[in-house]
């Protein structure tokens, strides 16, 4: 859904994310990540510290499952598999095991620095699946059969293959 609206965009992660299948394009997965990161931020805000924070690991613990089915269909509009979503997931994970482990945040150190690059790693892996255009082939109604702004109606009736020629 190229064209897909504010509310579509924010509802299809929800519907979809047990198919395992299909397409989403950029527009979707942006309009989900930025308002899902609001959400999140306002959350935090609220539900600050104390025993109020399991509401915000609560909800971050709920929209894993619709994120990471968003990004396989995703990929799946860049025509990769959708397996490919692990990457960047278990370089986080990586990374978040080296900063608990390391415990020194020393700017100079070499343990932070470590911890720090496969984030950046798997930030800038998602970034270029967000930004990448479609390399899915939209349905193209034509075929060739548009000659100077009149369409054939023969030729809308008979069918375009995709080589261009009418069937019957």
């Amino acid at each position: 859904m190229y064209d897909a609206t504010f509310r579509e965009c924010l509802q299809r992660p929800f519907y979809l994310f047990a198919r395992g299948r299909g397409r989403s394009c950029r527009k979707e997965i942006w309009v989900f990540f930025i308002v899902l990161s609001i959400v999140e931020q306002g959350l935090s805000k609220v539900c600050g510290g104390g025993s109020w924070a399991l509401i915000s690991l609560v909800f971050d613990l709920i929209m894993v499952v619709p994120e990471y089915a968003l990004e396989v269909r995703r990929l799946h509009d860049l025509l990769l598999p959708g397996w490919l979503t692990l990457i960047p997931y278990g370089l986080m994970v990586i990374a978040t095991i080296g900063l608990v482990k390391s415990r020194m945040l020393t700017i100079g150190g070499g343990p932070l620095l470590l911890a720090v690059i496969p984030l950046l790693v798997a930030i800038v892996i998602q970034l270029v699946i967000m930004c990448t255009p479609s390399r899915h082939r939209r349905l193209s109604f034509d075929n060739g059969a548009i000659d100077n702004g009149v369409i054939d109606n023969v030729t809308i009736g008979a069918g375009v293959n995709q080589s261009g020629t009418t069937r019957p």
